[in-house]
C-alpha cells in the first residue's frame, strides 16, 4: 500500500505524505513517474522481444547500453544462447523462470534511471541465485540511489540505512538493524525467528541430500 503511495499509483488515502516538504497531492503523475521507478515482485513483461521489453524504459537506448543492463543482471550471456535482444517474450514473459522474468524487469528499471527506486517484495518467489545476484544490484544501486526496499525476509534488509517494521498498519519501530536487535522489540522476535527457520529449513536439505548420497 505505501509503495503505490509513493509511486502515485494509490490517490486515495487519508492523511499527508510528502516529498521534500512538498505534498504527493500537489505532484504530478508525470514528475512522479520521472524520479520514481517501481519494482514489484510480478512486474510485468509484454509478449515482444526483450529489446522491446527494454526499450520501453529507454526508447533511444544504444545496443551497449542494452547490452550492459542485462550484463548487470546476469542475462546476457543466457541470452546470447537464445536470440540475443530478439529473444521471443511470451505474454508476462511466460517462456522465462521467475528468477529470469525478475531480472529482466530489474534491466528494465535500471535503464530507466531514476533518483528513487521502490522494490517491492522484488525478491520474493524466485530463486535463490537470482535473489542473491539481484540483492548485490539494489546494494550497488543504493550507493547513487534513494532506495525503499520493502521485505518480509529480514534478513535482506540489515544493511539498511533505516528500517520501519510494520505491525498493525503503523510503523511501530525504527533504526538500524543493530539498534532494533537491542531494543529487543518486534523485530528482533521476528528476525530471530526466520533465522531459526532457515536453519532448519538448510539442514533439512542437508540431510535429504547426504541420505540421497548413501542410497
Amino acid at each position: 500500500t505505501i509503495a503505490g503511495i509513493l509511486a502515485g499509483r494509490n490517490r486515495e488515502f487519508s492523511g499527508s505524505v510528502t516529498v521534500n516538504g512538498t505534498a504527493l497531492e500537489e505532484i504530478s503523475e508525470e514528475a512522479l513517474m520521472k524520479n520514481v521507478t517501481l519494482i514489484r515482485h510480478n512486474s510485468y513483461l509484454f509478449k515482444g522481444t526483450v529489446e522491446e521489453n527494454l526499450r520501453m524504459a529507454k526508447p533511444d537506448a544504444t545496443r551497449e547500453e542494452l547490452e550492459y543492463v542485462l550484463e548487470k543482471v546476469n542475462l546476457l550471456a543466457f541470452l546470447k544462447e537464445q536470440d540475443g535482444l530478439q529473444t521471443v517474450l511470451l505474454e508476462k514473459g511466460g517462456n522465462f523462470s521467475g528468477g529470469q522474468r525478475q531480472r529482466l524487469a530489474l534491466a528494465r528499471a535500471l535503464l530507466f534511471d531514476t533518483p528513487i527506486y521502490i522494490f517491492d517484495e522484488a525478491t520474493s518467489n524466485i530463486d535463490m541465485e537470482s535473489e542473491e545476484m539481484i540483492m548485490n544490484v539494489i546494494r550497488e544501486l543504493s550507493k547513487t540511489k534513494m532506495i525503499l526496499f520493502i521485505s518480509h525476509r529480514l534478513s535482506n534488509v540489515v544493511d539498511s540505512d533505516c528500517i520501519y517494521m510494520m505491525k498493525d498498519g503503523i510503523v511501530a519501530e525504527e533504526g538500524t538493524h543493530e539498534h532494533l536487535m537491542r531494543k529487543k522489540g518486534a523485530y528482533q522476535h521476528l528476525f530471530d525467528k526466520q533465522k531459526e527457520l532457515e536453519s532448519y529449513a538448510a539442514n533439512m536439505s542437508w540431510n535429504e541430500s547426504l541420505k540421497k548420497k548413501v542410497v
